[in-house]
């Protein structure tokens, strides 16, 4: 019986220790110069009578389905709990966020004033964190449809390709890494 016990408890301290140290390295920043320039540093600057770019050659449009993520412990988790869905669009330079059943955008800027970056190796979902004059957004990004109460490993590996082609996209379009 008591095998069991001492077994139980060192079960538990290693899943613990594994989600620990999954959740630290996952929320660690780390920079990828290959992807392009860092922006100074300070704030961006605001929309306000800011034009859209012209159209940079071999700029790519898309849309993808999203999860902005909540407040809080679960919104820094990923979880769904008071997440926003909708569909992020980047298309002639400008990305914007339309929630599910709304008939326009919620928030709409140019790429050039975005700092964008996909979230660590670590994290299975395709999240991507954006900085900009909508302030910074956690989201999850998909060309499937976005999970709201169920997980699924393989589509969290294939949402990881959605998330590097959405941040390439805003990339082609003049948003900087980072």
């Amino acid at each position: 019986m008591i095998w069991v016990i001492v077994s139980v408890v060192v079960a538990t301290a290693t899943v613990v220790g594994v989600l620990a140290t999954v959740f630290t390295l996952s929320t660690s920043r780390r920079a990828r110069p290959e992807l392009g320039p860092r922006p100074p540093p300070g704030p961006l600057p605001s929309t306000e009578g800011a034009p859209a770019p012209p159209p940079r050659p071999g700029a790519v449009d898309g849309t993808w389905n999203a999860m902005i993520a909540g407040g809080g412990l679960f919104g820094a988790m990923g979880g769904t709990v008071n997440a926003t869905f909708g569909r992020m669009d980047v298309v002639s330079g400008v990305l914007s966020f339309t929630r599910d059943g709304a008939t326009g955008p919620d928030w709409s800027t140019p790429c050039t004033l975005l700092r964008v970056r996909q979230l660590g190796a670590l994290v299975a979902k395709g999240d991507v964190e954006l900085n900009g004059p909508m302030g910074q957004v956690r989201c999850t990004v998909s060309r499937e449809h976005v999970n709201r109460f169920t997980q699924n490993g393989f589509k969290d590996m294939r949402e990881q390709g959605y998330a590097r082609e959405f941040v390439h996209a805003a990339l082609s379009h003049g948003a900087v890494y980072g």
